[in-house]
């Protein structure tokens, strides 16, 4: 009786640490596809609007990630399907967490090595390629105004905090990033240190700090033992005493940054801190001294950046594919990201069925990437 009671806890012990480790390995996969995909969402901005090449880097992360997301993804199934069965041994349950442990640190890895300061290159030329926003492009028309503004505000002093609000696809990341991209495009522009921050939904400061961390050269073995109180104290011991510009992309809610170790812009430091939202009320939670709303593009404006992309000799080559293509131009509800992407997808479609197909996808879902993947087949 004794040694039955022993095994059972000792099997309970396994239990716990595996079903512990299998939560984790669920975050780390969810917040890797989070990554993944903002990776992949400034990948395709560049290549649809500038017809740049992604960096060989970049791609070989990229394809690294989802080989990653799909097998932890085919894990945790299996762990699923299999956890109503009682026949399985303390020795088996030993060895899968094991295996969750080792797929746990790979995901952990891989996400560790996501932040690229620049995803893509000039196809003609080896080196990186910067965007700047001096560049006038019909591709991101409504956007330059916004960029300009930004950019004023960065060379002023009294606007330390600046947030950039709308709907999601309005073209709030490609403004972040064309305002980042002039200011290392200048060379800093008497900033000490560009430092771009992806937060997404799942806000995660840990994340934030290690970002940081890179960006400013502390490079201390330490740091992986330090507590987050005295990760935020060296962080605010080497950024008060530089000028630094802070971008952060796609927060979802306050971002406690005194926390984090950031110290608050004024007009001593001169520093800058610009972050893009969904929500007016986060501008205000984040103390913004400067919102700006990004607006959709009225129906004229959104119909020509359509036809641009989508060409218009192939919108004009049958009066059937004329009207079709003002009905998919429209289900982009005036989203600059989403009649660029879309428009570039149907420049090849060159009958009318083709392309009541593309008006019928859409009638069903948002444009995403799923749906861009679905129109390439089509």
């Amino acid at each position: 009786m004794g040694k039955d009671f022993k095994s059972m806890v000792t099997r309970c012990i396994y239990v716990g640490k595996e079903n512990d480790n299998v939560k984790k390995l669920k975050t780390a996969t969810e917040e890797l596809k989070d990554l993944r995909n903002n990776v992949m969402k400034r990948v395709k901005m560049y290549e649809d609007q500038q017809k740049l090449k992604r960096l060989e880097k970049v791609q070989v992360w990229l394809r690294q990630a989802d080989v990653a997301i799909k097998e932890a993804e085919e894990m945790l199934i299996t762990m699923m399907s299999s956890s109503s069965s009682n026949g399985s041994s303390m020795m088996s349950s030993h060895k899968m967490d094991k295996r969750f442990c080792k797929k746990l640190k790979e995901v952990q890895e891989i996400k560790s090595r996501g932040t690229f300061d620049v995803v893509v290159e000039n196809s003609g030329i080896g080196g990186s390629m910067m965007i700047s926003t001096v560049d006038r492009d019909d591709q991101t028309v409504g956007l330059e105004a916004v960029s300009g503004l930004v950019w004023r505000c960065m060379t002023v002093d009294n606007t330390g905090i600046i947030g950039l609000y709308g709907v999601e696809g309005v073209g709030k990341t490609t403004v972040l990033t064309q305002v980042n991209n002039r200011l290392l495009q200048h060379k800093l522009n008497g900033f000490d240190f560009a430092i771009w921050v992806f937060v997404s939904k799942n806000l995660n400061l840990e994340k934030i700090q290690n970002t940081i961390r890179e960006k400013i050269g502390f490079l201390d073995r330490s740091w992986t033992s330090k507590t987050e109180e005295e990760k935020a104290g060296k962080i605010f011991e080497i950024l008060s005493k530089r000028r630094f510009a802070l971008f952060l992309d796609d927060v979802w809610e306050k971002v406690d940054l005194v926390k984090a170790g950031v110290p608050p812009p004024d007009g001593q430091n001169r520093s800058k801190i610009v972050f893009t939202t969904c929500s007016d009320e986060v501008c205000r939670e984040m103390g913004a001294q400067t919102k700006i709303k990004m607006e959709k593009l009225p129906w004229e404006r959104a119909w020509d950046l359509f036809k641009k992309n989508a060409g218009e000799e192939t919108v004009n080559s049958h009066p059937d594919i004329t009207k079709v293509a003002q009905e998919v131009a429209a289900k982009c509800d005036g989203l600059p990201l989403a009649l660029v992407t879309i428009g570039r997808a149907m420049a090849s479609k060159k009958t009318p069925q083709e392309w009541r197909d593309a008006l019928y996808i859409l009638s069903n879902s948002p444009p995403n990437f799923s749906v861009l993947k679905l129109l390439d087949r089509n």
